[in-house]
């Protein structure tokens, strides 16, 4: 039976007792005495009076506490309403926020003021251990607070035991707990905690810590907090199918342009090439400028392949290997037996595609200079780094030079400003070394990026 009924009934039975006590005084006591019919209904009205003030007492406070209980009710479901609106918030960002981690973002934005934390945190597993944390996404800290904070969580004390338990843990204060670990220096202190796991299909996808709820969690916040906590798996592990797709469609769209440029531009280019250079060898009478133009454009014919091949190798989702293009554009351009690779560490994996781009047509570039300029027989191209700049290097044993009379800016060295504009894009320097009949040297240095140190910082340790 419900509360309603009962205290509808409860306020049935008080009237009929109202009633039967008035008449039982009357009968009993004020009846068998022997008073003038008016004073005793004077007395009679004293009697009803009494016992309605006592039924309407009764009555009105059943009716308080009923009105107490459907306000507590409405607060109960404006709650469910706020968190369901939170819930289809977050729900409906997923195809409106550009990635995963903004999508994360959302949720803890959406879950620190929808339970009343000041502080909220996502903790996205590593999937090769899944015992640490890889992403940790926090909501209620400024940046330089993160900042200060310094380096992930490891997991090791209560976030650990979230993770390891999968099971939600409610505390009225974090330092109570046996596997707390404490806070690191510059962290906010913390005192009420709700964590509890995300989970989608059995699979964990991330967990929700939420903190400093004044007068603490309640037992209707954990629950609440475990059907957003549900949805929220859903939400994650649907933006994570979606960046899937989106990656397997870029790759699709990369391989199909690939093939396009591959199979069509860059094997007419390469016909051209080839008509280019028969004609050189078939017309040995044509005019020095004309001969040297047509060189000239057989050299850019041949740079703008390496170009384009550099472009697919980029499209594909593997890394761009230096050394592995190095190789593959002296074998197209037949210079693989002639020049030599001398790479004396391996830092050149850590380049990005578009400074590995810009290297490999330098080097065709001053690889051509050694050999039609000065006529060299042996090249040696060169790779070192140390923990501050990366060095390239090409030298020769051809016929050299003199630097300072060189212009840079003459249409006869454009290869050598090619190579210096590539260099400065890098940040570099290029340095030409050379000498009547003493070969060429020419030097590329370029600063290395600093060290990435991951500035996300969180909750509790």
């Amino acid at each position: 039976m419900s509360k309603g009924w009962r205290d509808r009934i409860l306020a049935t039975i008080m009237a009929m007792a109202g009633v039967a006590l008035t008449v039982m005084v009357y009968a009993h006591f004020l009846h068998p005495l022997h008073i003038r019919p008016g004073r005793r209904l004077f007395f009679l009205g004293i009697v009803l009076v009494f016992f309605t003030g006592v039924f309407s007492f009764v009555v009105f406070g059943l009716l308080e506490r009923q009105q107490t209980q459907l306000e507590r009710a409405n607060e109960e479901l404006k709650r469910r309403r706020d968190v369901l609106q939170g819930l289809w918030d977050a729900t409906g960002v997923v195809a409106n926020l550009p990635d995963l981690e903004a999508v994360l973002q959302r949720i803890v934005d959406v879950a620190r003021p929808l339970f009343g934390a000041e502080y909220a945190a996502l903790a996205v597993l590593s999937d090769e251990d899944p015992s640490q944390i890889r992403q940790f996404i926090t909501s209620g800290l400024s940046p330089e607070e993160r900042q200060r904070i310094g380096s992930l969580p490891t997991g090791r004390g209560l976030l650990g035991e979230v993770i390891r338990t999968k099971q939600v843990i409610r505390l009225d204060n974090i330092r109570d707990h046996p596997r707390s670990a404490g806070f690191p220096p510059h962290h906010p202190e913390m005192t009420s905690f709700l964590g509890l796991p995300l989970l989608y299909q059995g699979a964990v996808v991330g967990h929700l810590y939420l903190t400093n709820k004044p007068g603490g969690f309640t037992e209707q916040d954990e629950v609440m907090a475990q059907l957003f906590s549900r949805q929220a798996a859903v939400v994650i592990s649907n933006a994570r199918l979606y960046q899937e797709r989106e990656a397997w469609a870029t790759i699709e769209e990369r391989e199909r342009i690939g093939r396009e440029l591959h199979d069509g531009v860059l094997q007419t280019l390469y016909g051209l090439s080839l008509s280019l250079e028969f004609l050189l060898d078939v017309h040995q009478e044509l005019a020095p400028d004309i001969r040297q133009e047509l060189n000239r454009i057989t050299e850019t014919l041949s740079l703008t392949m390496t170009d384009i091949r550099m472009y697919i190798r980029s499209l594909g989702s593997s890394p761009v290997d230096l050394l592995v293009a190095l190789k593959d554009m002296l074998q197209r351009t037949g210079n693989d037996g002639e020049v030599t690779l001398e790479l004396h560490d391996q830092e050149y994996l850590s380049l990005a595609a578009d400074a590995v781009h810009d290297l490999v047509l330098t080097v065709q570039e001053a690889v051509s200079n050694s050999k039609r300029h000065g006529h060299a027989t042996q090249i040696v191209v060169g790779w070192e780094s140390t923990d501050w700049e990366y060095h390239l290097w090409i030298e020769d044993n051809g016929q050299g030079f003199d630097p300072e009379r060189v212009d840079l800016g003459s249409n006869n060295h454009f290869g050598l400003a090619n190579m210096q504009r590539r260099m400065e894009r890098l940040g570099g320097t290029m340095d030409i070394s050379s000498a009547p009949g003493e070969g060429t040297t020419v030097q590329f240095r370029w600063p290395r990026p600093p060290l990435r140190v991951h500035e996300n910082a969180g909750v509790g340790r």
